[in-house]
């Protein structure tokens, strides 16, 4: 008992992920005075004290929004009146759970004010054809990560500005304009570049000493100077060999 004469939990809780003792305490008393709470609502601490069982000082919370394995069928809405949709049902790749998107968004914007979220959820896009930046699926594919479509354009486009600037400090805006400055094609052998080609992308050509960038190269170029160690004498002496055997 506190100095009020309300019932406090002081006993230690069990080991993470075996659950509380207190918790299970705490339901039993309040329930044994009140109707029985449903599966899967909590209780909250009116007192603020977190070890207070006592059952005036307890009031039922919300429904969780997350469903175990197992359960029964999806009903039509969640246990917070949202409409569960096409639109509004998440319905996870890999077990039989579901999620209610509206109470998941609630939950964020709750729990996170300074989060950027928009004042208004935005509408799951489940049967659009093309994602956000205009890329249509039948034309460049996509994957499905956690139950949501993933463009692979968008993807890759993404992958490309990391690597760049990881590897060579290159900003993705000055790529473009080297690009445009070549004519889009090699430097050297000017062949016309082709985008997510396996021979004919354009590749970042740089000085493996100084690491600053040269030039796009094609693949073949690229794999040739490197090849060579980017050492002029070999290079001519190449030159020299070829023509030597033109005829």
């Amino acid at each position: 008992m506190n100095k009020d004469g309300h019932p406090i939990w002081f006993e230690p809780d069990t080991e993470k992920g075996k659950g509380s003792r207190r918790t299970v305490v705490a339901r039993w008393l309040y329930e044994s005075e009140n109707e029985a709470l449903a599966k899967g609502q909590v209780l909250k601490r009116t007192c603020g004290n977190k070890r207070c069982i006592a059952t005036g000082h307890a009031s039922p919370g919300k429904v969780r929004r997350y469903q175990k394995p197992g359960e029964a069928a999806i009903p039509t809405h969640c246990a917070n009146g949202h409409e569960l949709n096409d639109e509004n049902l998440y319905q996870h790749p890999n077990r039989n759970a579901w999620e209610c998107r509206q109470c998941g968004w609630e939950s964020k914007k709750r729990n996170s004010p300074e989060h950027p979220l928009r004042d208004a959820r935005e509408p799951y896009r489940a049967t659009d054809t093309h994602c956000h930046n205009g890329h249509f699926y039948a034309e460049v594919g996509f994957s499905v990560e956690n139950g949501t479509r993933v463009c692979k354009a968008c993807h890759w486009l993404k992958d490309q500005k990391s690597a760049m600037l990881r590897l060579y400090g290159l900003p993705y805006d000055e790529y473009l304009a080297m690009l445009d400055a070549q004519g889009y094609s090699c430097w050297i052998c000017r062949r016309p570049f082709e985008i997510r080609s396996s021979t004919m992308s354009p590749h970042v050509d740089h000085c493996h000493n100084s690491r600053k960038v040269r030039g796009l190269l094609c693949r073949a170029c690229n794999l040739g100077l490197g090849h060579f160690g980017d050492d002029i004498n070999r290079l001519q002496a190449a030159v020299s060999y070829i023509r030597r055997h033109q005829d």
